[in-house]
């Protein structure tokens, strides 16, 4: 008796699935017409909808209906919940991704229907990162409201006060029975809800047809009338309402904390996919460094605004929870890879053109000089290995051969290298030169390569000990197994870091999986069925299309910069090429894997084993947190910290997320061989027998990574700056300045903390002033000073709380104030019954 059940009718439609995006405009188109109809028809219905995705498909395929929309809005018949762009897996993008989708979903749907909402849903995203937290509250969402996980995976209370990283809080709800309901279904599963609700209180029911959309019917509204008739008998209010009306009534003071992240659910899509997560986050990377680059080069040249909402809003598309996760259909993969790289391209140009505007003032360049310019848009100094690769003045066909030489501005050498080009014409024509340099913050810096006429010199090789090739840059000695192929031994100042009885660090290791590229019904891929081995040179010579034996470890460059070792393994018809880069100058090694995998319905791992691992630490979402370490897998983004106590290995990865942790091995997930959108129901045979079915990742995927050793004290604070610093590199190329014009000075500074980062440099949404955003990633409140040039108008002091982002207008006066992360100067009203 005297129970309440709110009726929310939504259409969880998903724009891609088992389906293309143009399918999904049209499920969109027809769903939100229905929906109106509905509307219009019956006096006591609300429709409720979100993800300003589909609202620009109906805004642009269907004006009139979209006019329609906006007035029902008006009147309270239609509520906007929600508000992101598009509904996205909400473990992998980064935290400035999430903040964005807010930023623009926000903004349109103030701008075309007057309403911010406050309440903001995933109701069919896999897991959720803790780092939402803040990012909510920080974007003016009061309630967070999903689905999974499941209590069969997650036992936690079902309403509760999410805590973020900093503290920040959220009214949480997780919906136990769903989102939606089977055609004709809505009355039984809203009469089974009502009897749930205890005597005096209050429920919800979430319902309609969803996934390709639906909605409501006249089937489930005619039910659902005689439904709310009985209901009144009875003593009890049903009625049809939104989210708001609900979670309002739910008092926050007696809610149960809840202080850690939603996961896991579905730990295979932390992997599959493994190619379109690799553009995606190249994609990512290359987005956030192209705005920094086009804020310092606003002096020179117009912010290029519309082009990069383009780019921005493809990035954000692709973070849907059926796309990025790699749950999708083969032709979905396909059409990822053509938009992510098309916004890619976009990019290249829009980068290009700022890198050129800041060429300007250099002085042009000797006739006997070429000149490499190196762009860093961070506001700290970049010191890291540049390349760059060019054409010299005429083709060399003699027995002499151009040996490159690098200069900074001020005519002092720096170390360098050359090194074998990307073509294979062979002749000395085309260059490739890599040098060890440092770049201020927020500048160009130009470097000028001479050359000496010398006979080529052969590649030298490194010391032998034993069957061991030995590798000493003074703090860092490594040791590679002519053997194994692996790192046998890693010693930073005199502390080794891989078990000496494993075999070596690096392995490939091949784990049998199944066809679900979900991973529904798992929780960690551990049952190792074998590993990737050293090939004879035979085998060797033969995968390298050489007519002589050739050892299957080789030193392919070496030089004054870095020492690269080349490895090559098989697993039965499978290659893999392993290149060790190891540095001469800081105790870093990089990375990278060339996988040709032909196993289905198997996993590989890069596997690392310590010589005494005590956690490892893992990117979050604006945020880090410690792994599993019981072999079940984890998901995390750009950074790993290996912590052997007082010292410790940093991995910044460029492209993977899932990973695990049992006893003293990490093991990084690099892909998975399941099938396409294979879905696990009870005992139900999922794969046909009768013919062949295409599988995830067969065939090449390639994965980079850097390896930082030092103290674990001190790489920890700085994880997530030496990372960015890696995935978003400063842009090298050879280019010759016209001497014209006036060298920029040098722009924004960050000055007196080496832990905060700057995650995002952009030009406001709602004005001409500049947007920055700045993470403090530790546990203590951190201080430092913001300066420059046509920036900021004298050093400004900026305090970020532990474990917290800020965000600051920097107007064109040069005046700094801290405004909301979604620019928001003013919150307006949520509209709804």
């Amino acid at each position: 008796m005297n129970k309440t059940l709110y009726l929310v009718s939504n259409a969880h439609l998903d724009p891609v699935w088992q389906w293309e995006w143009e399918e999904g405009a049209a499920a969109a188109v027809s769903t939100f017409r229905t929906a109106a109809a509905f509307c219009r028809e019956r006096d006591n219905y609300i429709f409720c909808h979100n993800e300003a995705a589909l609202y620009e498909w109906v805004e642009e395929y269907e004006p009139a209906l979209f006019e329609e929309i906006k007035a029902l809005v008006n009147e309270g018949k239609w509520i906007i919940i929600g508000g992101w762009y598009i509904q996205p897996d909400c473990n992998m993008p980064a935290g400035e991704t999430f903040v964005r989708h807010a930023v623009y979903g926000r903004k349109y749907f103030a701008e075309k229907f007057g309403v911010m909402p406050t309440v903001a849903n995933s109701f069919d995203a896999f897991g959720h990162s803790r780092g939402l937290v803040q990012i909510l509250a920080k974007t003016g969402y009061k309630y967070y409201i999903h689905c999974r996980p499941g209590g069969d995976f997650l036992d936690m209370p079902n309403t509760y006060k999410w805590i973020g990283y900093d503290g920040s809080s959220v009214i949480g709800r997780r919906e136990p029975h769903g989102y939606g309901s089977g055609l004709g279904a809505a009355a039984a599963k809203a009469s089974w809800l009502l009897g749930m609700v205890p005597d005096g209180g209050k429920g919800v029911a979430l319902w309609g047809v969803g996934d390709h959309g639906g909605g409501a019917s006249a089937q489930d509204l005619d039910a659902l009338d005689e439904f709310i008739k009985e209901a009144a008998k009875n003593g009890d209010t049903v009625k049809h309402s939104d989210l708001y009306e609900y979670l309002e009534t739910v008092d926050e003071s007696t809610l149960p904390l809840w202080e850690r992240d939603i996961n896991p659910w579905a730990v295979g899509c932390y992997t599959s996919q493994a190619k379109l997560k690799s553009m995606y986050r190249a994609l990512e990377d290359m987005y956030y460094f192209t705005e920094k680059i086009c804020v310092l080069a606003r002096p020179l040249r117009e912010y290029p605004k519309a082009a990069l909402d383009e780019a921005e809003k493809a990035m954000l598309f692709a973070t849907f929870h059926d796309y990025l996760p790699g749950s999708s259909v083969e032709p979905v993969e396909a059409m990822g890879i053509r938009q992510l790289g098309g916004a890619y391209d976009k990019l290249t140009k829009l980068r290009t053109a700022a890198f050129f505007a800041l060429c300007s003032g250099f002085r042009k360049a000797a006739p006997d000089e070429i000149p490499v310019i190196v762009c860093n848009p961070h506001p700290y100094e970049a010191e890291d290995v540049y390349e760059a690769e060019f054409m010299l003045w005429d083709q060399g066909w003699g027995e002499f051969y151009k040996y490159p030489h690098v200069f900074d501005e001020d005519g002092n050498e720096l170390p360098c290298q050359p090194e074998k080009e990307l073509s294979n014409i062979p002749i000395d024509w085309r260059k490739r030169v890599a040098f060890r340099a440092k770049i201020p913050a927020s500048s160009a810096a130009m470097f000028l390569v001479k050359f000496k006429d010398v006979k080529k010199p052969p590649i030298v090789g490194l010391p032998r000990v034993g069957e061991f090739l030995r590798f000493d840059n003074g703090r860092m000695k490594a040791y590679i197994s002519l053997k194994t192929g692996l790192i046998s031994s890693l010693i930073i100042d005199g502390k080794e870091l891989v078990d000496p009885s494993s075999g070596g660090a690096l392995r490939l290791d091949v784990i049998r999986d199944n066809c679900d590229p979900w991973g529904m019904t798992v929780r960690a891929y551990r049952d190792r069925e074998g590993s990737f081995t050293l090939v004879s040179d035979e085998e060797a010579a033969k995968f390298c299309a050489v007519d002589h034996p050739l050892a299957p470890v080789r030193v392919i460059e070496n030089g004054s910069v870095r020492t690269v070792v080349e490895a090559i393994f098989g697993y039965n018809d499978s290659r893999a090429v392993v290149r060790y880069s190891l540095s001469k100058h800081s105790p870093e090694i990089d990375v990278s894997v060339r996988l040709q995998m032909y196993e289905k319905q198997k996993a590989v791992k890069l596997t690392i084993p310590a010589s005494n691992l005590e956690r490892v630490l893992g990117q979050t979402t604006y945020g880090s947190e410690p792994l599993l370490m019981n072999g079940e897998e984890t998901v995390s983004q750009r950074y790993k910290l290996m912590d052997e106590g007082e010292k410790g290995i940093l991995i910044s990865a460029r492209s993977t997320y899932g990973s695990s942790v049992e006893g003293n091995e990490y093991r990084i997930t690099l892909l998975r061989t399941a099938a396409y959108t294979a879905h696990p129901l009870g005992d139900r045979k999922i794969l046909p027998d009768d013919r062949f079915m295409p599988h995830i990742d067969v065939g090449t995927g390639m994965f980079d990574f850097r390896l930082t050793l030092g103290n674990t004290r001190d790489l920890e604070p700085r994880a997530e700056r030496l990372t960015q610093l890696y995935c978003e590199k400063p842009f090298s190329m050879s280019f010759f300045p016209s001497g014209a014009g006036e060298k920029l000075p040098q722009g924004l500074r960050l000055e007196g903390d080496d832990s905060i980062v700057l995650t995002a440099a952009k030009k406001s949404e709602y004005g001409e002033g500049t947007v920055l955003r700045l993470f403090n990633p530790t546990a203590t409140e951190r201080t430092a000073t913001l300066s420059g040039g046509v920036f900021v108008s004298g050093p400004f002091e900026v305090t970020v709380p532990a474990r917290a982002f800020e965000t600051y207008l920097v107007e064109e006066d040069g005046s700094v104030k801290n405004i909301p992360a979604d620019e928001a100067e003013t919150r307006l009203p949520v509209k709804r019954a």
